[in-house]
């Protein structure tokens, strides 16, 4: 795929991109900036890669967090966040909350 056709795909199908949005341009900026951090980010030679955002098993975590044996139905990380706040701003809130809770779990070796 080239980048008109890329750029096709995101005008026909904003949603499955960054989901379903009433703020269709600052979306947009959202995920063009995410996409150039990502792709800087990328190309250097000690880059960081997504796993180091969201690893892996945090899915499990979490799941097991909110009380559920994991896989839950396929359930993960932002379906519980999302079920257990209320607002987006929660939600952000909650997952990095989420995250910590993990890195400790993590270090204690657990």
């Amino acid at each position: 795929m080239n980048a008109k056709e890329a750029l096709e795909l995101f005008h026909n199908r904003p949603g499955m991109y960054w989901g379903d949005s009433r703020y269709l341009f600052t979306s947009w900026i959202a995920f063009m900036s995410g996409y150039q951090m990502g792709y800087d980010m990328a190309q250097r030679q000690d880059g960081i890669r997504p796993e180091n955002f969201v690893p892996e098993d945090f899915h499990k975590f979490v799941t097991e967090r909110f009380g559920e044996t994991f896989p839950a139905g396929g359930r993960g990380w932002m379906s519980f966040i999302r079920e257990n706040t209320s607002s987006e701003e929660e939600a952000f809130d909650l997952f990095f909350q989420l995250r910590g809770e993990y890195e400790r779990a993590k270090s204690a070796g657990r």
